[in-house]
Formats: structure tokens, C-alpha cells, sequence
């Protein structure tokens, strides 16, 4: 049972916590790289319409959006190595951070496969064969058309991905990495100042969500100022059209006093 409460714990246990951060944010950078390639791969398929392909991808995106992320690890920590000890690879002096980072890198491709697909998916077919028309290439059409809008959609989606990611490491614990939620454990466990620990944890998650979360939303007005300036250019054009309108109505034509 804990003992009594005491607010000196939790500024106290903050730098403890603090001096693991780097390696939670290894595991989320990390695995976001890698989800990312492994999200283009699987998106792809689907998206081009690939038969047999299509139909693997979407079964690894069924499994790893539809399985909690707990199960996920526990599959990746002691099924990997049975799996690798079918080709004569030995994992038992591997550190148990390559398996959360594995773990994570699987469920983040899952999820960023269906960003791309819908970020592509917004934008409109039209302008892809207007691209076309004029002579660009697949590569120019998808840097300079696709790419710019579909980041402009995807960004938001993005976020909260990642800091889902952020507070899913909270969870690698469970198969020995030692990173900020392990390091919490060992402190409550050695004070039996629980409460206080935990108080100490969320801030810390809470503060680095919010520094992500406003990182973003810059990253996402600079995406999508072109589409404000383009709003502020039309804005007039469309009042003077509403005049014109307006001036050239029947009612006005014959007379009348309009509206």
C-alpha cells in the first residue's frame, strides 16, 4: 500500500523521469521512420490496385488497427525470435528496445498506410489529369500537385498519430524497456510514493503532447496559408461579383426598388 501523500515527491521524481525521456522519444522517432516506409509499402498496393498484394495489406492493416497495442508487443517479443530461430538467428542477447521499436513501427505503418491513402484520395482527380495535359511527369504531378495538398490533409491526422505513439511507449515497460513509465515503476516501487509518481508522469506526457500538438499546427497554417491568400484574393472578386448581379437584376432593370 502506498504511503501519504507528499507533494515534495513529485517535483522530485520530474528529473528522475526526465533523464529517461530520450529514449522514449528514440522509440517514437524511431518507429515513426520506419512506420512511415512501411506505411508507403503497404499503401501502395491498395492504391494501384495490385491483386494479391491488395488483399496481404489489407490484412496487416485489419490486424494491427483491430489488436490492442499490449498484445501486439507481447506477439513481437516472443514470437519474433521463434520465428527468426527458423533461419539460424539467434535474438536472446538482443536489447528488448528493438522489439518495442519492431512492435511500434508495425502499428504505425498500419495507421499511416490509411493517412496516405486518404490524403492522395483528397485530392481531386481533376487537377492529376491537368497535370498530365501539360506535359508533367508522374514524378513533377506528385511533388508539385499531389504531394503539397495531400500534407496539407494528412497533417492534422499526423498529430494525433504521433502522439498516440508518445503515449503508447508508456506500455514498453511491460517487456522490460526501461524508459519513462519503466523508470516511474522502479521509483514508486522503491518509495511506495505511487500517486506521486504517476502525478509526475502524466505531466511530463501532458507538457511534451502540447509542445508536439502546437509544433504541428505551425507545421499545418505554413501547409495551408497559399489557400488563406488565395480566400483573401477572392473575397472581393466575389462581392463585386454579387454587385454586379445585383445592379443587373430584373427588378432593378424595370424599375423596381430590388430588395
Amino acid at each position: 500500500m502506498s504511503r501519504e501523500f507528499n507533494i515534495d515527491y513529485v517535483f522530485s521524481f520530474i528529473p528522475k523521469m526526465l533523464s529517461y525521456l530520450h529514449i522514449t522519444l528514440f522509440i517514437v522517432a524511431s518507429s515513426l521512420v520506419l512506420g512511415l516506409i512501411i506505411g508507403l509499402l503497404v499503401a501502395l498496393p491498395r492504391m494501384y490496385n495490385i491483386p494479391f498484394f491488395k488483399r496481404v495489406s489489407q490484412v496487416y492493416v485489419s490486424f494491427f488497427r483491430g489488436t490492442p497495442i499490449l498484445i501486439q508487443l507481447f506477439l513481437v517479443y516472443y514470437g519474433l525470435p521463434e520465428l527468426l530461430k527458423l533461419v539460424d538467428i539467434n535474438s536472446s542477447r538482443w536489447d528488448v528496445l528493438w522489439f518495442a521499436i519492431a512492435t511500434y513501427a508495425l502499428n504505425n505503418g498500419a495507421f499511416i498506410s490509411e493517412i496516405v491513402r486518404s490524403g492522395v484520395g483528397a485530392v481531386d482527380r481533376g487537377q492529376i489529369e491537368a497535370a498530365q495535359s501539360v506535359g508533367m511527369s508522374g514524378y513533377q504531378t506528385f511533388t508539385r500537385i499531389i504531394l503539397p495538398q495531400a500534407l496539407a490533409v494528412v497533417v492534422p491526422v499526423f498529430s494525433n498519430l504521433v502522439i498516440g505513439n508518445l503515449k503508447d511507449t508508456s506500455l514498453a515497460f511491460t517487456i522490460g524497456a526501461m524508459e519513462m513509465t519503466g523508470k516511474s515503476q522502479t521509483l514508486g516501487s522503491a518509495t511506495q510514493h505511487f500517486v506521486e509518481t504517476y502525478i509526475a508522469l502524466s505531466f511530463i506526457y501532458l507538457v511534451i503532447s502540447l509542445i508536439v500538438q502546437r509544433l504541428f499546427k505551425v507545421l499545418e497554417n505554413a501547409l495551408l496559408r497559399h489557400e488563406h491568400r488565395d480566400l483573401v484574393q477572392k473575397e472581393p472578386a466575389k462581392r463585386k461579383g454579387f454587385v454586379v448581379r445585383y445592379l443587373r437584376s430584373p427588378r432593378l432593370s424595370k424599375g423596381g426598388k430590388g430588395i
